[in-house]
């Protein structure tokens, strides 16, 4: 390879691939460490992506793919241990680990400008302790169109979402895109702190914002009031979609309006750039049983423009859909027990970091992310494409 032909770097043990993380601070201290550092990343990552799950899966990983590995690797003291990863990912700085993160996004990933940028949490359910502490919950950004993770925050529980946003704005470059939040986003100073980086924003709405809640169910459930509204007050879009699958049919209408008079001016204000607020209604119809309706109510940065505002709401959702689910299902990050120091961060970006690789890779494209870990655990020359060694 020819990152071997520097010395200074051929020994650090960093990759092409892993370029990104080489300002990465090592957390040990003692002089007689064994491996490198680099060497050790790269081990983690290339298991990940090959289907293992844990620091006792990338052990065995090792082992069974030495010889492949010694193609890549130096490996001056053979294999490290299970106990030696456990040890290392326990120590490494997650802040620091996250800004390698994103600066590899940033250098593989084009400008965003003008696309969705979802913002989410996810709880790792068997991180918390027997001792009192609580499961690990994780925020990402997650671009849909890319079907990668642009930056993650972890928090100490859900409820912490609503500071960390801002947080995790100040990790990745928004200029430019739409941001979107579910209703433990919807605040004042998350559509501040959203606006102040360049975006759009697109709130969901729900019972936490009481009276605007509640004024907004009040309107879109008054079809003379909309009426009263387009005769000359303020513009009302709509828009509808209807899918079939599996024997459900489900419609989605949308309405929105630029009309916010109805909304007090010292409240109105808050909300920064605040130009529409929608409703989007779900008509679910299965064979043999009763329509199930549902509403949600949206606020937004955006003019009232109907088909991109449906087109966007539902692109929200591909983060429970497309990381969150990966994550769990394909992933098992749910199981996952690791809890030590901070493995459990750290693991949870390593995850997400494999399946940006996977996704962006040309190799096996179309295939699915279970499908392709699948063909990296069984074919050494498929995994070297996804880690870009080929």
């Amino acid at each position: 390879m020819a990152w071997k032909n520097n010395r200074n770097r051929y020994r650090e043990g960093f990759p092409d691939c892993l370029d990104a993380f080489r300002k990465l601070p090592d957390p040990r201290r003692s002089p007689a460490t064994r491996h490198y550092f680099g060497e050790i990343l790269f081990i983690a990552l290339a298991a990940t992506i090959s289907g293992m799950d844990g620091f006792e899966d990338i052990a065995v990983f090792s082992r069974e793919r030495e010889d492949w590995l010694r193609e890549h690797l130096d490996l001056p003291n053979g294999l490290p241990s299970a106990d030696t990863y456990a040890r290392i990912f326990a120590a490494i700085d997650p802040d620091a680990f996250v800004e390698c993160f994103v600066g590899l996004v940033a250098s593989r990933c084009p400008a965003l400008a003008g696309e969705l940028v979802a913002i989410d949490g996810k709880t790792l359910r068997r991180s918390g302790t027997k001792d009192g502490r609580k499961a690990l919950h994780v925020i990402s950004a997650w671009a849909g169109s890319r079907g990668i993770t642009l930056g993650q925050l972890a928090v100490a529980e859900k409820s912490n979402e609503i500071t960390a946003v801002p947080k995790l704005l100040r990790q990745i470059d928004v200029k430019g895109c739409v941001v979107s939040l579910d209703a433990m986003g919807c605040q004042h100073r998350t559509a501040v702190a959203i606006a102040h980086a360049g975006a759009d924003w697109l709130l969901a709405l729900k019972g936490n914002q009481g009276t605007l809640h509640d004024g907004a169910v009040s309107l879109f459930s008054d079809e003379k009031a909309l009426d009263w509204i387009e005769a000359g007050r303020g513009a009302v879009a709509r828009h509808a979609e209807t899918d079939a699958g599996h024997g459900r049919v489900e419609e989605r209408r949308l309405r929105v309006t630029d009309h916010l008079d109805w909304i007090a001016p010292k409240e109105r204000i808050k909300w920064m750039g605040l130009r529409s607020v929608m409703c989007v209604e779900s008509v679910r119809h299965m064979p043999g049983e009763e329509p199930v309706t549902a509403r949600r109510y949206w606020l937004s940065s955006l003019p009232p423009d109907a088909p991109r505002l449906l087109a966007l709401v539902r692109g929200h959702w591909a983060i429970e859909n497309s990381c969150h689910w990966v994550m769990d299902v394909v992933f098992n990050e749910d199981q996952s027990r690791v809890r030590s120091g901070h493995a459990a961060k750290n693991m949870s970006l390593l995850r997400r970091l494999s399946h940006n690789m996977l996704k962006t890779s040309d190799e096996l494209a179309g295939k699915s992310v279970r499908s392709k870990r699948l063909a990296a655990g069984l074919n050494p020359a498929r995994l070297a494409a996804f880690l870009g060694l080929t």
